[in-house]
């Protein structure tokens, strides 16, 4: 089957590139519509008998229109409808043609393109870009129904695939994309976005899994083989994928591994689960600002500044090298004699330190050591899953519209990590 479509395009004598390229950008769509037509009754003629009797004796009953949102704009199809004379049975030649939209109007292509823009900007705008770059002509509807679909199916995927992770002995090894790995390094964290569901937010839980790190200069170091994973469900699905994660890696038996979070309890729940041997590590700068808030609190004004500085750099000092203890000893003085009301940030850190202690060790020696101490990694992640797309003025999530999404752009981040840590081909 050959399709032959010409192209006219009227240009002014005076025209420049600018402005000869959307005319002809215009009437290459119209050529592509008028080429979805021309394949379309091609393949209607090729039909000569009917497809359940094989009788050649076949009578038309007209056509009935059918619209398709094409990668490149909306194609009206007229399909013909015959009735078979034999047989009496109905059919129309270019149901197979079409069957591969499903029963929807919008092909593989441009649902492609409306999941990679829906999870990129809010619907309306991908609507917008979609039609501006490639003429598609879809509604920020579609772009949601789309997305949220794929997502569901993503979903479904990433449940599966932690399953099958879990019902792994340990022992065995797994596949993994690379690898295996004598290093682990994982790092937990949440994001909370307004919701429609419940009243303040709902919290989506983001990990970053990774089994190698590679220094960059200047005390600072890179990622460089990670993934990503994040839900908007409960923290037992975060763990599972985490662990699905780490164990795609090759790192799930990995003999160092290293856990990093700002003191959650279901992240110290899921660590404890999936990873019993990981060295815990609290956020440093999370457990400096808690304790900074809490000597402000205690001692406030200028009248306490050296007081202050001087509390800082003992119950810092101490924590850096794990002496709990003697933070705690330097904090407790700090409270006001009743009847004096307590201080709130003041005994909300002494909570924290005792019940941190188990994830509180030698920042000094855990540095040295090439270990992380801060958070900043996994702080990333939240931002680049959750908060670009999901944080704008005026939005508010359901959660069953949450977590599609989430599994998308992590799908999207990861296959974006995986691309460019292939090796170029020069």
């Amino acid at each position: 089957m050959r399709i032959t479509v010409s192209l006219t395009v009227d240009v002014p004598a005076t025209a420049t590139f600018d402005l000869v390229e959307p005319l002809i950008v215009e009437e290459g769509r119209r050529a592509m519509v008028g080429a979805v037509r021309a394949v379309c009754r091609e393949y209607e003629g090729l039909t000569g008998a009917c497809p359940h009797c094989q009788s050649p004796l076949l009578q038309s009953e007209g056509t009935e229109r059918r619209v398709v949102l094409c990668h490149f704009g909306r194609v009206e199809i007229m399909v013909h409808r015959l009735r078979c004379e034999g047989c009496g049975v109905r059919f129309r030649p270019a149901e197979p043609f079409l069957a591969c939209l499903a029963g929807s109007n919008v092909t593989r292509s441009l649902r492609e393109a409306c999941v990679l823009a829906g999870t990129s900007w809010p619907y309306t705008t991908a609507a917008k870009v979609l039609h501006d770059l490639c003429g598609a002509q879809v509604s920020a509807e579609t772009v949601r129904q789309v997305t949220r679909t794929v997502g569901e199916a993503a979903v479904t995927e990433e449940t599966t695939a932690a399953h099958a992770a879990l019902a792994l002995p340990p022992h065995e090894d797994a596949e993994t994309t690379g690898p295996t790995s004598d290093h682990l390094l994982i790092a937990l964290d949440g994001g909370w976005v307004a919701s429609r569901d419940q009243h303040g937010g709902m919290e989506g839980k983001v990990g970053v899994v990774a089994t190698e790190v590679e220094a960059i200069g200047h005390g600072r170091h890179r990622l460089s083989r990670r993934r990503y994973v994040a839900t908007f469900l409960t923290a037992q699905r975060v763990g599972e994928l985490t662990y699905a994660a780490a164990q795609k890696l090759g790192g799930a038996t990995a003999t160092e591994q290293i856990a990093l979070g700002d003191g959650a309890d279901w992240i110290k729940r899921q660590v404890a689960l999936h990873f019993p041997d990981a060295v815990g590590i609290l956020d440093w700068s999370h457990l400096e600002r808690c304790v900074r808030r809490a000597i402000r609190s205690a001692r406030p004004g200028s009248l306490f500044r050296t007081e202050r500085h001087a509390l800082y750099e003992i119950v810092l000092s101490a924590l850096r090298q794990g002496d709990t203890q003697t933070a705690l000893a330097t904090l407790r003085p700090l409270r006001p004699a009743p009847p004096l009301e307590p201080v709130a940030a003041l005994e909300a850190a002494l909570t924290y330190l005792q019940n941190q202690r188990d994830w509180i060790g030698n920042y000094h020696h855990w540095h040295d050591a090439g270990y992380p101490i801060g958070s900043g990694m996994v702080e990333r992640a939240v931002e680049l899953v959750i908060n670009r797309r999901m944080k704008r003025r005026g939005m508010r999530w359901l959660r069953a519209n949450a977590d599609p999404l989430v599994a998308l752009r992590v799908r999207t981040l990861n296959q974006d990590w995986d691309d460019a840590s292939q090796p170029r081909v020069a």
